[in-house]
């Protein structure tokens, strides 16, 4: 199976339009949108602009490529920008057949392959923390405010930090509920594994990827884990693909001018693994 994966556009038409020169060229067989795939809207009302891209931005190209040919399949998760109501939209087209949604709880086969999916991330400085947790049970409760989708009142209110991240369970906890799957198998998870060549930025020295995420990796060995979520991880570290264990990871990166994306055959990641920036 040809797999094409690419994550964090941002609701970027000229990505997107890369995206399909990249689809119409090498026609894979699967691909997987690995999250923050909408722009971010404003702080006051992030929701409403999100719905609106996705149903006339994504959904349009969505269509547009899969009436193309040859037979395309289409797997995406949200990632950390993406607000609760947009999750709930893409299931919505998921329950209609217009796409795959990646989640841990419910494995998607796509040929002999099982996928399973993870969106949230560890806390970050940006604004919106619908899909945002603690890492670990015990973690401290981060100082980033922001706001999240309050669906009693239909509105994003500003989060009480404590209620929100103690509140839900962690990154960790919802991993260990994962199904174990049939080989072979392949993990989506929008933030990469912690203290690897995939989760570096320029400007601060400490990982940033999810302890969670590499345990989670480490403990299941899936064939294949594909990342996004830190975008110049790749030119900080000159890196795109690291092992752990048996388990080959990938974080494409990604920056707004050039696409950054992989194209590979499943069943041999390693010998045909090719990146549209980096050679």
């Amino acid at each position: 199976m040809r797999i094409c994966f690419t994550s964090d556009l941002h609701g970027d038409a000229a990505l997107y339009d890369q995206l399909e020169d990249l689809l119409r060229a090498e026609a894979p067989d699967l691909l997987i949108l690995g999250g923050d795939l909408l722009p971010d809207g404003e702080r006051a009302d992030p929701q409403a602009p999100q719905r609106a891209w996705l149903e006339r931005g994504l959904l349009p190209r969505i269509r547009r490529w899969r009436d193309a040919g040859p037979p395309l399949t289409v797997a995406c998760l949200p990632g950390n920008h993406e607000g609760a109501q947009a999750r709930d939209a893409l299931r919505r087209h998921h329950d209609a057949g217009r796409l795959l949604l990646l989640d841990h709880e419910h494995p998607q086969t796509v040929g002999r392959w099982t996928l399973l999916g993870y969106s949230d991330t560890p806390a970050t400085p940006h604004w919106l923390k619908d899909l945002e947790r603690l890492d670990l049970p015990g973690d401290p409760v981060p100082s980033f405010p922001g706001v999240a989708w309050n669906d009693s009142e239909r509105t994003t209110r500003e989060v009480d930090l404590e209620r929100h991240f103690r509140g839900r369970p962690s990154i960790a906890e919802e991993l260990s509920r994962a199904p174990h799957v049939p080989d072979p198998w392949l993990l989506v998870a929008h933030a990469p594994p912690f203290d690897t060549k995939l989760d570096r930025l320029a400007k601060i020295p400490e990982p940033i990827g999810s302890r969670a995420v590499r345990r989670f990796i480490e403990q299941r060995q899936p064939a294949i884990a594909l990342h996004g979520h830190v975008h110049e991880s790749p030119q900080v570290t000159g890196v795109y693909a690291e092992r752990l264990g048996r388990t080959l990871c990938i974080n494409p990166g990604q920056d707004h001018v050039r696409l950054h994306a992989v194209v590979f055959d499943a069943d041999d990641p390693e010998q045909t693994l090719r990146h549209t920036v980096y050679r």
